[in-house]
């Protein structure tokens, strides 16, 4: 199943970021910890060219630290500057800010700031981490996807000027694991896909990578044999029954989709790195 979900002011955003992208010394792309590979935007990578890239892990509270890791690994195998952040915290908004001048070759940067682009798909939490640089809130944030819908330039000292621009999705995400992925992590709409399907789709994955997680946290005696089976066993725990005691399918996936977005199962990533090529 592919997704296709371009409004109107995604495409204009795309348009607007090439034509900033001149300008910029350095691209900041944030990237759901939980899934760092689905939450890049290949129109970004294709904009962005050879610049220096400093990839923002962010959410990484929620995510398994262990394959944070191997994720950092990877990006840093690619020539990017990995860094795993939470993004409400004043001390990692400080770390990056620490960073980017050291991203370009020396300069006055009195005299040259250095031009930064944040970038993201939606809902990685671009918007509340440009409000920890900046030490003010100057856009708007929240747990939903297509928040930000304008470009924002911000002077951050003399030596800083970070370019803010609304979440882009690409406008047809192909690879269906992605897709179902992304959409378990909130980056799409809920409108966008059905919640049922996305639930059981996340739910075999989570029965595969984290069984344990799953068992504890619905109390599970034993695991379901799959994703649909998850929900009804999640269903009947929490009591959402119809007439005639079926389980309402709709409000289990609910149930099983808030709470893995807000790490209540526990620390989960929903995708690992590509494994390194045997010469």
């Amino acid at each position: 199943m592919s997704v296709q979900w371009f409004p109107g002011h995604m495409h204009r955003a795309r348009k607007q970021i090439a034509l900033v992208m001149a300008k910029v010394d350095v691209v900041i792309e944030v990237l759901d910890a939980r899934l760092p590979g689905y939450s890049e935007n290949p129109l970004l990578r294709e904009l962005r060219g050879g610049r220096p890239c400093l990839k923002v892990l962010n959410k990484s509270d929620l995510a398994d630290p262990a394959v944070t890791e191997a994720w950092k690994d990877f990006y840093r195998t690619q020539g990017a500057v990995p860094m795993e952040i939470v993004g409400t915290s004043a001390k990692d908004a400080k770390r990056i800010l620490a960073v980017l001048p050291g991203m370009v070759p020396p300069r006055n940067f009195i005299m040259q700031p250095v031009n930064c682009l944040i970038v993201g798909i939606p809902n990685v939490g671009k918007s509340t981490l440009m409000n920890a640089l900046v030490g003010r809130r100057v856009a708007r944030a929240a747990n939903q996807a297509a928040i930000t819908t304008k470009q924002k330039r911000v002077h951050i000292g003399d030596e800083l000027t970070i370019y803010d621009t609304p979440g882009v999705l690409w406008p047809k995400i192909e690879n269906e694991e992605a897709s179902y992925m992304l959409a378990a992590s909130g980056a799409v709409r809920e409108t966008a896909m059905d919640n049922a399907e996305v639930a059981a789709r996340a739910g075999v994955y989570l029965l595969r990578e984290y069984p344990e997680l799953l068992q504890a946290r619905y109390k599970l005696t034993e695991l379901p044999a799959g994703g649909l089976e998850l929900l009804e066993a999640v269903g009947r725990k929490r009591g959402c029954l119809v007439k005639g005691g079926e389980v309402d399918q709709d409000k289990a996936a609910g149930i099983l989709l808030n709470e893995l977005r807000a790490g209540q199962i526990g620390r989960i990533s929903l995708q690992k790195p590509p494994k390194a090529k045997k010469d």
